[in-house]
Parts: structure tokens; sequence; C-alpha cells
């Protein structure tokens, strides 16, 4: 073992201390890659008496012949320290490039795993830097600028990031002084990745003319953050007074936002649905929305999202949310009700919105669930009315239509939803029922 540094061995204390001070309450998960950062992060929570709620994840990527001898040595060292260990096996596919592809996969095994509990990332104050200018080359707005936060959530894991305080060499230098092992990914050095070229060409030459250059990059996505904090709010406020839901965005925002907030209150709006971010050019058609035809299903898709004008609302759905009714489906009677696909049948009224349309179902009929093809009427104030016609008086978007079913007994349609049953069964006995999202 190298002779004790004391400044190394006075980082070690007070980095120790910090964890175990810092460190959010009930199960831990640490995501170990074996390499540097997460190799000293890990033993310095252990150090920091945190390892008896702690449980160590390794995902493998299968991107490169020495997968298996790095998970074999990830195991090997969490074994060592008498923890328990996981190993995910990944699928990296998508068109977002390699990177992002490999990171979607990583957080998404880690997320599952780790459920309502603290994930743990070894990112630190290097990675901060290069996360700034990536963001800033790409042109990102306050919220992208203010890069890695301490504390985030993915869904309901909660994420945490103690170190993005602490440099790369200091990690370095916990490790040597440790005598901590770990594992070198070649394709750190690819310099065809954007981060690793900033890492290898760029902040060395940033370096060496301005020597605080991380210090001064991570204090400028502080400042970052709390401009975004205070944009967030000011989103917020606009939402309240403006009665934006979470999927519906009324056009009156339009006229009553000038441009920079109406931004602001969009992009805040996608960002809390879970929407992917959208780019300038996205962006700018989602402006020009309102412009046009009132009477035409204008839309707006990107990354397996839509924006659909109707009415006088812009409406955020997801494609998988937006799959057609195609089948009919038969109900027996006293069995559950049969798959619907994107909706289904649930007990009781509802809370009676129009994401939750009621249906009174006649009882102890077979009854069968079939998709609209067009032109069918129902029998309605002694009339035979076109349901496309009072699906359009009731507000039903033209994608619900598509996805709701009709209810026929035998030949007779009985009822629509988010309409009435048909004149014919009112005086029948009635059990009432609404649709809402399976998902």
């Amino acid at each position: 073992m190298p002779p004790v540094d004391p400044d190394v061995s006075a980082d070690l204390a007070t980095t120790v201390r910090s964890l175990a001070r810092r460190a959010p309450a009930g199960p831990l998960w640490l995501a170990f890659s074996g390499g540097l950062d997460s190799t000293v992060l890990l033993h310095l929570l252990v150090q920091a008496g945190l390892g008896p709620r702690l449980s160590v994840v390794h995902v493998d990527h299968g991107l490169h012949p020495d997968s298996e001898r790095w998970a074999a040595h990830c195991e090997a060292v969490v074994s060592a320290l008498a923890l328990p260990f996981f190993r995910e096996s990944v699928n990296v596919a998508g068109r977002a490039g390699l990177e992002a592809n490999a990171r979607a996969a990583r957080y998404q095994a880690l997320c599952r795993l780790a459920g309502d509990a603290t994930l743990i990332t070894a990112h630190h104050r290097d990675d901060q830097a290069e996360t700034l200018l990536l963001r800033l080359l790409r042109g990102a707005g306050a919220t992208g600028l203010a890069a890695i936060s301490e504390h985030s959530r993915r869904g309901s894991t909660r994420l945490w990031r103690p170190l993005l305080g602490v440099s790369r060499e200091t990690l370095r230098g916990l490790a040597e002084q440790g005598g901590w092992s770990w594992v070198e990914d070649p394709s750190n050095r690819a310099l065809h990745l954007d981060r690793n070229y900033l890492r290898a060409e760029i902040l060395p030459r940033l370096r060496l003319r301005w020597p605080g250059a991380d210090a001064a990059l991570a204090r400028a996505a502080g400042h970052q953050a709390d401009a975004a904090a205070l944009l967030a709010e000011r989103a917020e406020e606009d939402a309240r007074r403006l009665a934006v839901s979470a999927r519906r965005l009324p056009l009156a925002a339009w006229q009553r936002l000038d441009p920079p907030r109406l931004r602001n209150l969009l992009r805040w709006w996608l960002a809390a649905a879970g929407a992917a971010t959208p780019s300038a050019a996205i962006l700018a058609e989602i402006l020009a929305l309102p412009s046009a035809a009132a009477d035409r299903s204008a839309r707006v898709a990107w990354g397996g999202w839509q924006l659909r004008r109707f009415q006088d609302h812009l409406h955020l759905l997801a494609d998988a949310e937006l799959t057609p009714l195609t089948v009919a489906r038969d109900w027996p009677p006293g069995t559950p009700p049969p798959d619907l696909g994107a909706w289904r049948l649930v007990a009781g009224p509802g809370d009676g919105s129009a994401e939750q349309p009621a249906l009174q179902l006649p009882d102890g009929l077979p009854l069968r669930l079939a998709p609209a093809r067009g032109g069918e009427r129902l029998a309605l104030n002694g009339c035979h009315q076109r349901i496309a016609e009072l699906w359009r008086a009731a507000g039903v978007p033209p994608w619900r239509r598509r996805q709701w079913p009709l209810v026929y007994a035998g030949d007779d349609l009985v009822a629509v939803p988010g309409v009435a049953v048909a004149d014919p069964w009112r005086d029948q006995p009635l059990t009432t029922w609404h649709l809402e999202p399976a998902s």
C-alpha cells in the first residue's frame, strides 16, 4: 500500500462523515459498474456505516467481450464486503444513439430493482462539468443546464448522487490510498463518443488555462438550477391560473401569456407529464397548433408522444394510449368485463370526468362490446340519432371514439359511452359502470 497522504486521508474522513450524515432513510441500492467512481463510492458507503441497508447491482449491457469478466469482478468485490449482489443483463436497443440507449436500458433495470427505495449513483464533479458542456452545445435551457442534481426521481425511485462535489482526481487518490482495485472500460477511450471527447480532449485544455474550470462549471450548473426552480414556480402559477390539467392545456394560454412565458409553461407541462423533451423545431410546431382550423384534428408527434388540438384545448397523449379497439368482445352474464385494450370497464359511476365516461348496462343479459364502425344510430329521445353526431355534441375527442366500445344485446344497440342508454332499455334494471384508461 502506498504511504499515507494526509490530504487524501482528510478527504476520506470528510467524505465518509458527509455520507453518513446525508444518506436518505430506508433501503439503499448502489449502481456498481466496477469502475473507479462506483468502486470508491461502494467502499465509502460501507465505511460510513450504511452497509446494513445497502444492496449492490451491476448492469451488464453485453456490449464488450469482457463484460462477463467485469461482472465477475463486481460480484467478488461485493461478496468480500458481505453485501447483497444483483446482476442484471439488459438489451441495448433504440434509435437514440448508443450512449442514450445504454443509459435508458440501465436505468430501467436499476429502477425496477430499487422500486420505492433510493438508488445511488457515482456521478462526480467532472461528470457535472461534462454534462453542462454537452447540454450547452445542444442548446439546452435553464433546466437542462442545471445538469445533474444530487437528489431527483425516476418514477417512484429516488436517486441520490452524493459525490457531485468530489473530483475524479480525488476519487483516484482515495482508491489508490485504500488499495481498491477497479476495472477500466476501454470504451471510455472511444473519442467518437461525445462525452469521451470532451473528457479527453477539451476539458484538459480548459483546465490548463483555467485551473478552476470544473468548480466554476459546477457553480454555473447550480445557478442554472436556481433559475430553473424559479421558472418552474412561475409555470406552476400560470398553470393554476389557466386551469391546466395533467393532460389538457387550454388554448387561452396563447392569448394570455407572452411568448417566453408560454414556452416556459409548455416545457414545464410536458416535463411534468413525463413526455419526451421536444426539440426547438417540434416546439415551434406546437406553438403553431392554435392556428390550425378548429374543426381539424391537428397534431404534433415526437418521441412516442402526441399533442392534438380538439375544441379549445391541446391534449397530450402517449402513442401507447391511442390503440383503437378493433374486435368485438362477448360479455356473458356473471363474468368479469372483457379486455378492451387501452380502456377497461369498471363498476361504479367513476369521477364523472371526460376520462371516466359513465355507461348504464342491463342486468343479467349476454352483451357484446364492439368498436364503432361508422353509421351506427342510437334510439334516443324518440329518434334514431347518429352516434358520431352524439359523440361530437358530447365533446368526445375523435381518438376516443375509436377506442370506446358500443354495447349491444343481440343486434340491439343498448348504450354508448359518454352519451346515454337507448330508449327501449331505460326502464329496465340497469347497473352503472364507467370506462377508465387501462394504464
